[in-house]
């Protein structure tokens, strides 16, 4: 990608922002968001079927799988899911079901292998899924092996992020990332490594949770003395993409710019990125459910996990270059620990807004042009589960494809 012409273009969205009275000449009034996408029961099931089951998802990292063998479950979509190193090197995902009774190949939530074996009757499958052996074979008369491998889940890898997806049909994952996946080359994630991860369970609906990352409107009132002293929420320019995917780029304050420089830390920084990367924050939504504010340093990739209607599982795992010294790993403690507690002051209102939300209290959510993210990411939810399985009452109207950046 070419960061120049990038950094320009998003200067020049930032300055409109600035100095904007309203919203965009033809800009669409959005109609408001049904609470009932928060709430009903039958709407969740819907995303649970159609929606979690056709997304790319990202599962985890390239090198946590070192070696032939090497594996590790996944099961947040309600599959049981395993991604599998092969003899060749090459990454699988298969279904962590035996094809005799549906029993899992392998138990441990990671780990090595040189066979995938069933622990009920002990079927056993290659490191490619090939069905390889079944005890007392004799007794199944018209039994096929070579229809019997483990079933395939799509599995595939962007700079050291591995990704699933359960929809055989589905785009391929460069395809599906568009635009995104040019403007995060520079940041090299296949040299980035963890730094540590955080989960906590909040008592609100996945979109409750998700919405409070897809804009700045709150952050005067949220962040007073945390985001707020960095951020110019006034001047954040957005992009909406294909595929329910989005870009807020927000200014810093001069003051948090000068006060940044001047400070000497032992961080080491991701290498030649545009300095627009110092003098604001860059974050980007991966439709459904992964939000990332990026830094010269290093960024959290934030994960939406629902557990029920409402209750969402949140998972920040943190991205940087490699802690060659302890100094090193102590700061990010330290920057792991600040960004924590910016996290809670997001937590504090998410289950009080979702039992008002419940409560009947908000018949509708009535959204600006500051919030059209969110209202980007509920056109594609409707899109993906079909809107012809929606009730009509709880629908969103799509709006914003006029406006999406092609790139």
């Amino acid at each position: 990608m070419d960061q120049t012409a990038w950094a320009e273009r998003v200067r020049a969205q930032m300055d409109y922002e600035w100095s904007r009275k309203g919203p965009p000449e033809g800009f669409p009034s959005l109609p408001p968001l049904p609470t009932g996408r928060y709430t009903d029961p039958a709407f969740y099931a819907l995303e649970r079927e159609h929606l979690w089951k056709k997304a790319w998802l990202l599962a985890g990292r390239d090198e946590d799988l070192p070696e032939p063998g090497s594996y590790r479950t996944f099961d947040r979509t309600g599959s049981p899911l395993l991604i599998v190193r092969g003899r060749d090197g090459l990454l699988r995902g298969f279904f962590n079901t035996c094809q005799h009774r549906g029993a899992p190949v392998v138990r441990e939530t990671c780990g090595a292998a040189q066979r995938l074996r069933c622990q009920y009757h002990s079927w056993t499958y290659d490191l490619d899924g090939t069905l390889l052996q079944v005890p007392d074979r004799r007794d199944f008369t018209e039994l096929d092996m070579s229809q019997r491998a483990l079933k395939p889940v799509r599995c595939e890898v962007y700079e050291g992020w591995v990704f699933v997806n359960e929809d055989s049909g589905a785009p391929p994952l460069r395809e599906w990332l568009g635009p995104i996946a040019a403007e995060w080359s520079p940041l090299r994630g296949a040299d980035l490594r963890a730094h540590g991860t955080r989960c906590e369970r909040i008592p609100a609906n996945w979109k409750t949770v998700a919405d409070a990352f897809l804009e700045t409107y709150h952050v005067r009132t949220i962040h007073p003395q945390t985001v707020a002293k960095l951020l110019d929420h006034r001047g954040a320019a957005m992009g909406l993409f294909a595929y329910g995917h989005s870009r807020m780029v927000t200014p810093k304050w001069e003051k948090a710019i000068e006060e940044q420089r001047a400070r000497e830390g032992p961080f080491p920084e991701i290498p030649d990125l545009d300095p627009l990367y110092s003098e604001t924050n860059p974050a980007y939504s991966l439709f459904p459910n992964l939000i990332t504010p990026l830094d010269t340093i290093g960024f959290p990739f934030i994960r939406f996990w629902p557990i029920d209607v409402e209750t969402t599982d949140v998972e920040w795992t943190f991205y940087g270059p490699p802690a060659e010294t302890r100094s090193v790993e102590q700061a990010w403690e330290v920057y792991i620990k600040i960004f924590d507690e910016v996290m809670e002051e997001d937590f504090m209102n998410l289950a009080p807004m979702q039992r008002s939300v419940a409560s009947g209290a908000l018949e509708s959510i009535p959204l600006s042009y500051q919030e059209r993210r969110i209202y980007h990411l509920h056109e594609e939810i409707d899109r993906v589960i079909g809107r012809d399985r929606i009730p009509e009452t709880l629908q969103v109207s799509p709006r914003l494809e006029p406006f999406w950046e092609r790139g």
